[in-house]
């Protein structure tokens, strides 16, 4: 399978770029196209990378705008886990397919995701079309015998694991120290390295779990972790708002990744922001994401770039802070560094995961410095084409088959949509 991209804008100049299966083959000036390939006529579209969306619940976009107005724990409470409990296999399925559309859409071709219905979720990753990491998600309440259920469930799991396709894999996930007892917490880490698994949790996202944390444990949530050996270099742990000095240095002497995630920390008024200098300083990998449809609204993550630059600068009162290169490379090429997809850079030999973008749209034209103006002047609404692993995805902003999965997610919307009244934590619900 052979793509060439003709027309393309690459460094100022146009370009050309010859895609052989799912890696650029060769870059320059009027290529020839090969026999039997497919040819797309950019005409001037800058060419990009794509994004990598770093912490999502992808098929909360069911629950888009059911909660509003509310801290954490009475928006999981009041608000979310109700209605999960009745969210059914088929609904995460489809609440994948339009969160993926909404990716694509926008430029996102990579999503580290954690969610309840894993079978569905890897059915879902597999026809979008893009690349996930799913993971198989532990979350009992700190009520040992039903992690133990869990634990066993989760093992059975690996042993038949479901076909998510070739540009999608599972992993593991722990809620958090709040919702997942020590025994899980604990088989996490081994088995993650047993099986040499990625592992997602939620870290120090609040003062309360931070506060409980330490009351229940006499630990900070980064130290409890570390003594139940969860973390290290395949741990990525989202939001990371409520870490002290001592946690930092942890966290980097175990090589663990942070995901930012502005948008939704600012609207669920979690906590200070993100200290990203002290995260920098210190080595440790900083990624972006948007975290749920139901928290953020939006999975467009390059309205969360403009976000983040913003609040670094604004709450730490410095304009230095999170300069525009660095949040790119925290929306795509770490994050494909991390996940070891090849991508993050167009030259040849890279995966082929790359956008076009027309900066002559009104709002990203005139155009001084194409970085400048993907972080800062809403570039989302106009990625014109988006390509994963070498097969384009979206062309002039139409992806096949979004009309089906759009009137599919309407229907079960409704049918999820009912009075939530406050509920206990659901057994296997991982919002």
């Amino acid at each position: 399978m052979s793509l060439l991209v003709r027309g393309a804008i690459l460094d100022g100049e146009a370009c050309d770029l010859l895609v052989e299966d799912d890696r650029i083959a060769r870059l320059g000036p009027r290529l020839e196209a090969p026999a039997n390939c497919e040819v797309l006529e950019a005409g001037g579209l800058v060419a990009v990378p794509s994004l990598v969306n770093a912490h999502a619940h992808s098929s909360m976009v069911l629950l888009r705008g059911i909660a509003e107005d509310m801290a954490l724990m009475p928006w999981l409470t009041e608000g979310v886990w109700p209605v999960e409990r009745r969210m059914t296999p088929e609904d995460a399925y489809w609440g994948m397919r339009l969160a993926a559309l909404e990716m694509i859409r926008t430029g996102t071709t990579l999503c580290n995701d954690m969610y309840l219905h894993p079978e569905a979720l890897a059915r879902a990753a597999r026809d979008s079309g893009m690349r996930f990491v799913l993971a198989y998600a532990l979350i009992d309440g700190l009520d040992e015998g039903v992690g133990a259920r869990q634990r066993k469930a989760c093992e059975a799991f690996f042993d038949r694991l479901p076909d998510c396709g070739p540009l999608s894999r599972m992993g593991l996930a722990g809620h958090s120290v709040y919702t997942t007892c020590a025994g899980s917490l604990r088989f996490l880490g081994a088995f993650s390295r047993e099986r040499e698994l990625p592992l997602h949790i939620h870290l120090a996202e609040t003062e309360d779990e931070d506060r409980q944390c330490r009351a229940r444990t006499g630990l900070s949530p980064a130290a409890y972790l570390d003594s139940l050996g969860v973390l290290g270099p395949r741990t990525l742990a989202a939001h990371c708002l409520w870490l002290d000095e001592a946690d930092f240095d942890l966290l980097a002497e175990r090589g663990v990744g942070i995901v930012h995630n502005p948008v939704s920390n600012m609207k669920l008024a979690s906590g200070p922001a993100f200290d990203y200098e002290a995260a920098r300083t210190r080595g440790i990998p900083v990624l972006l994401g948007t975290d749920g449809p139901a928290s953020n609204n939006s999975l467009d993550l390059f309205s969360d770039l403009k976000i983040a630059g913003l609040l670094q600068k604004h709450h730490y009162r410095d304009p230095r802070r999170f300069p525009v290169a660095e949040l790119l490379e925290a929306a795509s090429t770490a994050g494909l560094a991390w996940f070891g997809t090849g991508a993050g850079t167009l030259e040849a030999g890279a995966t082929a995961d790359f956008l076009l973008v027309d900066f002559d749209r009104l709002g990203l034209s005139p155009c001084h410095d194409v970085r400048s103006n993907l972080v800062y002047a809403g570039a989302g609404s106009a990625v014109d084409t988006t390509i994963c692993a070498g097969r384009v995805l979206m062309r002039r902003g139409r992806i096949a088959g979004a009309e089906e999965i759009q009137a599919q997610v309407r229907k079960r919307a409704e049918a999820l949509r009912r009075p939530a009244h406050a509920s206990p934590q659901p057994e296997g619900t991982t919002p």
